[in-house]
């Protein structure tokens, strides 16, 4: 996971710094910010991040020698200061400058391959059969070239589309931005390990961790059965959304059914492994939210709203191995889903609220 985050940054980093430069003025902007470097005494942060435009700034110049010079010296600066992840990310933006410094060697070679062809084409039949060879050699060199920078820039794609929405993640790769934007109709489905703290206590870190992941790895298996999107873990929380980014006029049937599908794992998982496994509460609410993306660092994709809160109280006034699901919700899957009325129930500063558990 740390690495797609740090993929993720280098995008984002990559952006932010070419819409920066690009209203600049070229080398005077660079001479600024090498000015700006020198007057830093000593190692930090800023010093870093300071190298770091510079470095963006020689790219964009193509100048990618110079940029890795300067990326280098960020992650000097990293290494002094304790800072993985600051080296890490300078590690991936040295090995672009070598992919793009490899890139303009091979172009240069395949120029002066083309001018060899010219020349030995007056000599004749034999030199055509030099020219040939000598082609197909670049021919290979390039396209191993161009192979692998496919490659590389597919594992960037895929970092991006496995931490956000794939819509959101397609307007963030061509727009270079994406809006928050509000969805009317969605229904949020929110889980809960019950009485995980005490329960957890009995596991030793590596257990803990081990069920979790299995539990959690499930979950995502599960939702790809259904057209339900995964928001986040917030410790032993899972939390999705039916309806968003892509509007769905099924979400809340689709919610439900994926809801249904968590329930009866965790109970054959339960039957399985006893108390080295978790019970777990499920609840349900159906209404309006605000989705988006906030920050530029370890950043993710996000929904709030009062229908988040309330998805959540249903959990919380949920029982184990039960699917709790709110009035809105109930209207809208009561003909396809057998439900149990359980009469209007008291939910912490949310009031008294009807509430119902949803059985297939």
């Amino acid at each position: 996971m740390k690495q797609y985050k740090i993929g993720i940054i280098v995008l984002i980093l990559s952006i932010s710094c070419g819409n920066l430069y690009a209203q600049k003025e070229g080398k005077p902007y660079i001479d600024s910010l090498l000015e700006e470097v020198q007057d830093m005494p000593r190692s930090n942060n800023a010093k870093a991040s300071l190298y770091i435009n510079i470095g963006m700034a020689y790219n964009y110049e193509k100048d990618y020698a110079k940029a890795k010079e300067y990326f280098t010296k960020a992650s000097d600066v990293y290494k002094q200061l304790g800072n993985k992840n600051g080296i890490e990310h300078m590690s991936l933006m040295n090995q672009q400058m070598d992919l793009n410094i490899t890139d303009n060697a091979a172009r240069k070679d395949n120029e002066r391959y083309i001018f060899i062809i010219g020349v030995i084409t007056v000599v004749g039949v034999t030199a055509m059969i030099v020219v040939i060879i000598i082609m197909i050699r670049v021919n290979k060199k390039r396209n191993a070239i161009y192979t692998q920078l496919k490659e590389e820039k597919k594992k960037s794609e895929d970092l991006l589309y496995n931490v956000l929405p794939v819509k959101i993640a397609g307007e963030l790769k061509h727009k270079g931005m994406t809006f928050a934007q509000q969805f009317d109709e969605v229904t949020v489905i929110f889980t809960d390990f019950v009485s995980f703290t005490s329960v957890a206590e009995k596991f030793s870190p590596t257990q803990l961790v081990g069920e979790l992941h299995a539990c959690f790895k499930a979950f995502d298996e599960i939702l790809d059965k259904y057209n339900i999107e995964k928001i986040k873990t917030v410790g032993d929380a899972y939390l999705a959304v039916s309806g968003l980014p892509t509007k769905n006029r099924n979400h809340a049937t689709d919610a439900v059914a994926f809801a249904m599908h968590l329930r009866d794992f965790m109970l054959r998982r339960k039957l399985m492994l006893g108390d080295a496994t978790f019970q777990m509460r499920i609840g349900i609410h159906t209404g309006s939210v605000i989705a988006g993306i906030v920050g530029t660092r370890k950043f993710a994709y996000d929904i709030w709203g009062d229908t988040v809160n309330t998805a959540a109280r249903m959990e919380q006034n949920g029982e184990p191995g039960k699917v709790n699901i709110s009035q809105t919700t109930y209207e809208l899957i009561k003909d396809k889903f057998n439900c149990e009325y359980r009469g209007e129930v008291a939910a912490k500063k949310k009031g008294v609220l009807k509430m119902y558990f949803a059985e297939a």
